[in-house]
C-alpha cells in the first residue's frame, strides 16, 4: 500500500507524513519531485497474538509507505514549474491523500488567499482532470495515427476506453466515477490516472475544532463520490501528542476527546478506502501479517506471498483467526480438525491465516 501525500503550500501536509510515519521530527533536506518516502508498519492485536500463540517465532507486521510530495499549485496539470515530474511521480502510488487546510495561522498566509477547503479541493481535482485528459488525449493520436498508417499491432478495445474516459475528463468527471468492467479496467491500468486513484481528503483543522469534525466534513459530503473518502484531523495537536511518553500521551488523548489517535485513524481510512484486508502466515521462522484487496482469491494470496506458491499452488490451508485463537496455535487447530482446504479460486476473508500447499 503505497500512498501519496498531495497539497498546497503550507497545508500541514508534511506534518500529515510526520504523524503517519512516527517521524516526529522534520525531515532534513528537500526531497526532489519523487518526494520523501518513509514505511510504516500497520499496527494488528492479531498478530500480536499469534506471535503469542508461537512462540520463538519472528513477528513481522503488513506495512504501508507514504510519499510527502512536494505541494502542488495552479497549473500543475499543464505541466507547469515542477508539476509535471511530480504529477508523474504521483502516479506510483495506489491511493491520493489530499491535505486541505482549515486552520487559522497568521505567521503563514494561505497560499490562495482565504481558507476554503471546498475550493481547494476543486482546485487539485482539476489539475489531475488536466494531467489525465493530456495523457489520455496524447495516447488516443498515436494509436489513430499508428491504425491509420496500416498497423496491425494496436488494440481498438484500447483506443475505445481510451475515448470514454477522455471525454468522461472533459466534462470533468474522475475516472473514479466511471464504472469501467475487468477487461477495459485491465487496459487502463497501465496509464496510473490520477483521477482513477481512491483518494483520501483529509481536512487539517485546529486544535480549537476538535470535536466539531463532523460539521466540518458535513459541509464537504458532496464532494466525495465513489472511492472517496473524508478524514478531519488537527494533524499538529495529534504530532505533538504522540511526542509524548505512552501513559502521558493517553491522558491527553482522553482530555480533548480523541479515543483513537491519529496516526491509526488515519492507517484505517486508507485500508478502507483501498477495499484491504489482513490474512497472516505462520511459518518455520516468521508469523507475518499481509494485505490484500478485499474479494481476492486464495491464489492471489500465495501469489503475495511468493510467485512460487502461486506458480505451483495446489492448495490453501485455512482457519479464520478467530478459531485459531480458541484452539490456542496452529497444531492446536489440526488437532481439531477445524484447518480447511480451500482452491485457488476461494474468496480471502480478512483474518484468515492460511498455509499454501504448494509443488516447485
Amino acid at each position: 500500500m503505497k500512498i501519496g501525500i498531495v497539497g498546497l503550500p503550507q497545508v500541514g501536509k508534511t506534518t500529515v507524513f510526520r504523524l503517519a510515519t512516527g517521524q516526529h521530527e522534520a525531515p532534513a533536506g528537500q526531497a526532489g519531485p519523487e518526494g520523501a518516502q518513509a514505511v510504516v508498519r500497520i499496527p494488528d492485536p492479531r498478530l500480536t497474538a499469534l506471535a503469542r500463540m508461537h512462540p520463538g517465532k519472528k513477528l513481522v507486521p503488513a506495512t504501508a509507505s507514504f510519499v510527502d510530495s512536494p505541494p502542488l499549485t495552479r497549473g500543475a496539470g499543464k505541466g507547469e514549474g515542477v508539476g509535471s515530474a511530480v504529477l508523474t511521480a504521483l502516479r506510483q502510488a495506489d491511493a491520493l491523500l489530499h491535505v486541505v487546510r482549515d486552520f487559522e495561522e497568521a505567521r503563514i498566509p494561505h497560499v490562495e488567499g482565504s481558507l476554503d477547503p471546498a475550493r481547494d479541493i476543486g482546485l487539485l481535482a482539476t489539475e489531475f482532470l488536466l494531467a489525465d485528459l493530456d495523457v489520455a488525449e496524447k495516447r488516443i493520436l498515436r494509436i489513430e495515427e499508428a491504425l491509420r498508417k496500416g498497423r496491425k499491432d494496436q488494440n481498438p478495445r484500447e483506443l475505445a476506453v481510451l475515448r470514454r474516459s477522455a471525454e468522461a475528463l472533459q466534462a470533468e468527471r474522475p475516472l473514479r466515477d466511471l464504472d469501467f468492467p475487468p477487461a477495459e479496467e485491465r487496459l487502463l491500468r497501465g496509464f496510473q490516472f490520477l483521477t482513477a486513484k481512491p483518494l483520501l481528503l483529509l481536512v487539517n483543522i485546529g486544535e480549537e475544532d476538535l470535536g466539531k469534525e463532523e460539521a466540518i466534513l458535513g459541509g464537504l459530503r458532496s464532494l466525495a463520490g465513489p472511492r472517496v473518502a473524508l478524514l478531519a484531523l488537527a494533524a499538529k495537536t495529534e504530532l505533538e501528542v504522540a511526542r509524548l511518553d505512552p501513559e502521558d500521551a493517553a491522558a491527553f488523548r482522553r482530555d480533548l476527546g480523541l479515543d483513537v489517535p491519529g496516526a491509526e485513524r488515519l492507517l484505517r481510512s486508507a485500508s478502507g478506502l483501498l477495499g484491504l484486508l489482513t490474512f497472516f502466515t505462520v511459518g518455520d521462522e516468521e508469523v507475518r501479517a499481509w494485505t490484500l484487496r478485499r474479494g481476492a482469491s486464495a491464489l492471489e494470496a500465495a501469489g503475495t506471498i511468493h510467485t512460487d506458491f502461486a506458480k505451483g499452488f495446489i492448495k490453501a490451508e485455512v482457519v479464520p483467526f478467530a478459531a485459531l485463537a480458541e484452539a490456542g496455535s496452529l497444531a492446536g487447530a489440526k488437532k481439531k480438525g477445524i484447518l480447511r482446504l480451500e482452491g485457488k479460486d476461494y474468496p480471502v476473508v480478512d483474518g484468515d491465516v492460511i498455509t499454501v500447499r504448494f509443488s516447485v
